[in-house]
Parts: C-alpha cells; sequence; structure tokens
C-alpha cells in the first residue's frame, strides 16, 4: 500500500514530531510518501535523508497554494497513492481539495488541535466554515482525544461514523525523573496557542519561592520574554530549542503547561513517561493525560497554578506519588505500540 502523509510545518511541534514518528514506525509495513515544507527546522533536513527525492514532494510552510495543490495531485496520480493522511489544520485543506479535484485515494484526516479560541472573530468564522465544508470530503477522521472529539462534533467538523479516537503515543525512555533542586520544567513554542505569558506570570508570583523555571524551546514571544526576565531577574532558565528535550525533563521535579488549548500533547506525555506530576490548564487534551489530583492538578488561573506548584514545593510524598501515577498513566494509555496498532486498522479497513 502506497501512504502519502501531508503536513505544512516541518518545524519544532507536536504536529511535525507525530509525522516524523510514523514516518519511522509504518515503512516496514507501507510505502510511504511525504508532502512537507523544505525551510522548517529540525525536521526537513530528516525528512531530506530518509525519505528517497521520488517519493517526496514539497510544499510551503503554512501556507495554502493552489499550484502546489496541482503539483500534488499530479503527484499523487503519477504514484498511484491508495491513502492520503494529512495531519493538522494547513494539510487538511490540501486533503480535502484533492479530493474536491476528483482524486481516487482515501483521504484521512487528523486534526492534532481543534480550537474555538481563535485571535481573531474572522479567524474563527473561516476555520468553522471550513471545518462544515470540508467534512463532506473526508474518509475517516481521526482525533487525537476525546474532548477533540467532542469539540469537533460540537463544531460539525466530523462525520462520529467515519471517527476514530487514537491516542498520541511515545517509547518508553526507560528514565526517571531525579533533580536535586526544585525545577519546574516546560517544552513549548513562543506562540499564542501556548500562551508563555501566562507562564510568566505564575513565574513572577513565585519569584521568591525556592524554585527555578526552565523553559526548553523558541518561537515568537521568546526574545520579548526572556528579556523582560532578565529586567526582572526572574528564576527561568531560556534553553532556546533542543534537539534532547528528555535531558531537561529528566532533571526536573514538575512539569507545567499554560497551553490555550491542545490537541493531546507530546510534551505532556513524556513529563508522564518519566514520572513528572503535572500542572496544566484545564483545556482539551491536556486534561486526558493529567488525572486531577492523582498524577498532577488541572488550573483555570495563575492563581491557582502558583498554589499548586507551592504544594508539590513543600509535601515531598504528593510529588512522589503523584510521580509513580504518571508513570502508571502513561503506561496504561500512550504507548507507540498502541498508537501504531490503532492506525494501521484505520489503513486496513479504508482499503478493504
Amino acid at each position: 500500500m502506497k501512504l502519502l502523509l501531508i503536513t505544512v510545518r516541518s518545524d519544532f511541534g507536536g504536529g511535525p514530531r507525530h509525522v516524523d514518528q510514523l514516518i519511522r514506525e509504518l515503512s516496514e509495513k507501507y510505502e510511504i510518501f511525504l508532502a512537507y515544507p523544505q525551510d522548517g527546522d529540525p525536521y526537513s533536513k530528516l525528512w531530506d535523508e530518509i525519505i528517497p527525492a521520488e517519493r517526496r514532494i514539497y510544499i510551503p510552510f503554512r501556507k495554502f497554494s493552489i499550484p502546489a495543490l496541482l503539483s500534488l495531485y499530479k503527484f499523487i496520480k503519477n504514484n498511484q497513492i491508495d491513502i492520503v493522511h494529512s495531519h493538522g489544520n494547513g494539510a487538511g485543506f490540501y486533503s480535502r481539495f484533492l479530493k474536491i479535484l476528483g482524486t481516487k485515494a482515501k483521504i484521512v484526516h487528523t486534526f492534532h488541535g481543534i480550537t474555538n479560541n481563535y485571535s481573531s472573530k474572522i479567524k474563527l468564522w473561516l476555520n468553522t466554515l471550513a471545518g462544515f465544508l470540508f467534512h463532506f470530503f473526508t474518509n475517516k477522521f481521526i482525533l487525537v482525544s476525546n474532548g477533540e472529539f467532542n469539540l469537533a462534533q460540537k463544531m460539525h467538523f466530523l462525520d462520529s461514523r467515519k471517527s476514530k479516537i487514537i491516542y498520541n503515543g511515545i517509547d518508553d525512555p526507560n528514565r526517571k525523573a531525579i533533580s536535586s533542586k526544585f525545577k519546574v520544567v516546560t517544552l513549548s513554542r513562543f506562540d499564542y496557542s501556548k500562551n508563555m505569558d501566562l507562564a510568566f506570570q505564575i513565574a513572577r508570583t513565585l519569584k521568591n519561592e525556592n524554585m527555578e523555571f526552565v523553559w526548553v524551546g523558541n518561537g515568537e514571544d521568546w526574545e520579548r520574554l526572556k528579556k523582560q526576565s532578565e529586567e526582572e531577574n526572574l528564576n527561568i532558565t531560556f534553553t532556546g530549542f533542543s534537539d534532547h528535550p528528555l535531558d531537561y525533563l529528566a532533571a526536573s521535579t514538575v512539569y507545567l503547561s499554560t497551553s490555550r488549548f491542545e490537541g493531546l500533547p507530546y510534551a505532556l506525555i513524556e513529563a508522564a513517561s518519566i514520572g513528572l506530576p503535572i500542572v496544566a490548564t484545564n483545556v482539551v487534551g491536556n486534561n486526558e493525560v493529567v488525572e486531577n489530583n492523582k498524577n498532577g492538578f488541572l488550573f483555570n488561573t495563575a492563581d491557582e497554578a502558583c498554589t499548586h506548584l507551592k504544594n508539590l514545593l513543600n509535601d515531598k510524598d504528593l510529588t512522589s506519588r503523584m510521580s509513580n501515577e504518571s508513570f502508571a498513566i502513561f503506561n496504561k494509555k500512550f504507548t507507540t505500540q498502541q498508537m501504531i496498532s490503532s492506525l494501521c486498522s484505520v489503513y486496513q479497513d479504508l482499503m478493504k
């Protein structure tokens, strides 16, 4: 079977990472083709190395292009692609327009984070309209969390009879978090969706507590927040992007997420896999990795987050108990084997 994966991102983030994971896990089962931006970092270079030239096609970074769409249509026809699997909102524009153009390939779409929380009403209206219209041109919808499924159903983005929930999964890193200091780590893009301004507010409030904040990643808000942190002398370490984020997780005590919305965040799954208690915003995705008061805390305000972090700082037994619960939840729900097995069953059913 010939499988084309489409992503309009090849930079740091959960969506591109998921695509990279599928390439590596599915290559022995299927003939993998890939459509992706050439100018993203770090994945574009990695994919250039592992995907043969005849099996890859470049499309613009986070941008829809008519010439790229037509090139994709020709690429699919010439290579006799059986299934097109798009990942994320931008890639979904390409896959569903391909169906409108008449491609015979089956169209699978994974949302990777549906939201009705946009920076403007115009964006909300346009994305809601597109999501409704496109659901008529999709053979299978994959949701990465129950919360995402419920929101997609409410917004009329899918046909529930053609939908399947498949959690993201990772391999067990066989590592345990060990830290001599109380470190609060966050792996993040510094943009609107991740809301690192809220994380900054929390760090500012806890400035006089005996804890250190470690922020791994980069993005449009990185420079501004780093400068502001230095001016206020806050205890935040800005590492920038890292190829080895697990090293930072393993050297920390607690994971903090301040996202406005999520699909099912890999960072939280990684945190659970090495036994970190998690303090996270009570949003879709986060609330399926974090079981409140069991392996961490869900919060709605900065004050709530500060209270939870101080409780963990002052109660080692609580931290230890939540650490063990995180690891147990990871093994129960979020392994690579579970994810790949479910996805393969989707492909097989479509090809019957």
